[in-house]
């Protein structure tokens, strides 16, 4: 099963600070707080204030300048498992690698993403409502044993770089489409790793076996 520990240093690494930067769709909806001399921060560390905002009574934070303008790591941490991750079930999909790409995809986008992949699953001959994250998981897992998980995962990266494209914001788009192609190759990096402990653990396994049977032996003597 996934962690969401997996893809925390490299969401870290990938966000800023605060912005107000008025290319960012965030920018309708400002902070009320000022800091250093601006009203009109809208995210920070890639949590845009209506998020942090709509989250703070369900997740128990308070919606006050403290918290939006230098977030504490706990806050934050709590908005990407409670608020994002746990938003698309990911704690149940098998493939890490998927997982992190769910996870970026539902951080960096919302619940646009929703309709691209429906359409993907409809080419699988798969039925998926939109409003079922929670069972998206297990149809990720069933397609990724049925077609293998490379192959997926190469087509769905391919789908979050289509979906940056389609949106259409020049300012934008070169940056995105950057920060996909690390991710994808974070994720290659996980599927050679696992790849990798797929060979080792028949070797622990008979190694275990084998030491076994000589322990056995040995009390025989």
């Amino acid at each position: 099963m996934a962690n969401i520990e997996s893809i925390i240093a490299l969401t870290k690494k990938e966000e800023g600070g605060l912005s107000r930067a008025k290319t960012d769709t965030a920018s309708k909806n400002p902070s009320p707080y000022e800091h250093n001399g601006f009203k009109d921060w809208h995210t920070n560390r890639g949590v845009t204030y209506a998020a942090f905002k709509s989250l703070s009574s369900k997740l128990g934070y308070t919606n006050n300048k403290e918290n939006f303008i230098f977030m504490p790591d706990a806050i934050w941490l709590k908005i990407a498992k409670n608020g994002y991750w746990d938003t698309v079930n990911l704690d149940k999909m098998n493939s890490q690698a998927l997982a992190n790409l769910f996870f970026s995809w539902q951080w960096g986008a919302g619940f646009g993403w929703r309709n691209r992949v429906s359409r993907y699953l409809d080419t699988k001959n798969i039925e998926w409502s939109i409003s079922d994250l929670k069972n998206l998981p297990f149809l990720i897992n069933d397609l990724v044993k049925k077609e293998g998980e490379k192959k997926i995962l190469d087509e769905l990266i391919e789908q979050f770089k289509q979906f940056y494209i389609s949106l259409n914001q020049p300012a934008n788009i070169k940056g995105w489409l950057n920060r996909v192609e690390r991710l994808k190759n974070y994720a290659y990096t996980l599927l050679e790793s696992a790849k990798q402990n797929s060979k080792i653990l028949p070797l622990l396994v008979a190694g275990l076996i084998i030491t076994g049977y000589v322990i056995v032996k040995k009390m025989q003597a």
